[in-house]
């Protein structure tokens, strides 16, 4: 129920038993105007022209559009091939990222968590990669794993290789390069999350378990873990859903090499559907349909995943 007060600072508006100045309630207002605008402007809008476009045969050129219904979903169930090999090898990427990405970042934020020389250092270095560009990142990391780059060099010197390696000539070669360099990218604001988890659990919980001779693992995993574990749930989480929708750094390194293996959901859609990746003949209107399959299988995976994870949050 609302009901409106005249008082001397202005008016004020009562609802559901809480008082708001008009003042209060106008700024507020203007403060979240900025992410309200960018929502509706980049991320609503540009859903619902998909969405409408996914039911038309459209390639950019406003005369040659024409209804198709369900055809471009149909095509996609039964006859792109090249696309489920796509969804397929984004959930290998997953497979062969996340494992490497989440262990890494809760291992650093543990023991950058300890009162230790020179941390913040490190947290701000481990971060940096978040803010790099994702262009110079593959670039970079081309170079690297080049026939005749570092890494190759590196287990030369080692003895742990004979020849060199062609990282980009096979699939999973090729993922593993890609995962770490992807890994290498976004395990700094993992890091973060783990660590302002850590730094909200009471001392007075590890000082007890000193005391009863808990050692360090045991206190990792019965004091820390179950702690962060709501926390915990959520990265992961991110994790995944970021995972699938990793784009540019398979666009810039491998672009689907070797003969379009190492081509996610995102990455496919881009170079073929997308202008300005794709050819001038692109039906961009099975693209859209592409794009809200995709979200579909990103929405089915994220709740299968709440679902299951659901006791992380009680475990404490």
């Amino acid at each position: 129920m609302k009901s409106v007060d005249k008082t001397a600072k202005g008016t004020a508006f009562t609802i559901r038993g809480k008082k708001y100045q008009k003042d209060t309630v106008f700024w507020s207002y203007i403060m979240i105007s900025t992410e309200l605008i960018g929502f509706l402007a980049f991320t609503l809008y540009p859903i619902l022209w998909a969405l409408r476009l996914s039911w038309f045969s459209y390639d950019g050129i406003p005369s040659n559009t024409r209804f198709v219904g369900w055809t471009n979903f149909i095509n996609i169930f039964k006859n792109d091939i090249i696309y489920w090999r796509a969804v397929l090898t984004t959930f290998e990427f997953a497979l062969v990222k996340i494992p490497m990405e989440i262990p890494f970042a809760l291992f650093l934020a543990v023991i950058l968590s300890k009162k230790m020389k020179g941390s913040g250092f490190y947290r701000t270095m481990f971060f940096m990669p978040n803010v790099v560009s994702v262009a110079i990142i593959g670039l970079i990391f081309s170079n690297m794993f080049s026939h005749m780059g570092v890494i190759n060099r590196m287990l030369s010197d080692a003895h742990l290789i004979k020849e060199n390696i062609g990282w980009f000539d096979h699939k999973w070669t090729s993922l593993f390069s890609l995962a770490i360099t992807d890994t290498w990218h976004t395990f700094g604001i993992n890091l973060l999350y783990f660590m302002s988890a850590i730094s909200n659990i009471p001392e007075d919980i590890y000082e007890s378990a000193k005391l009863d001779g808990a050692g360090r693992f045991s206190t990792f995993f019965k004091i820390t873990l179950p702690c962060i574990a709501p926390v915990f749930q959520i990265i992961i989480m991110m994790s995944v859903i970021g995972t699938l929708n990793t784009s540019d750094i398979v666009l810039v390194m491998t672009n689907g090499a070797p003969g379009g293996q190492t081509y996610t959901m995102m990455p496919y859609m881009t170079s073929k559907f997308v202008p300005g990746f794709a050819e001038t003949t692109a039906n961009i209107g099975y693209g859209c349909s592409i794009a809200i399959v995709s979200a579909l299988i990103m929405l089915a995976i994220t709740l299968i995943y709440n679902k299951f994870s659901a006791r992380l949050k009680n475990m404490y």
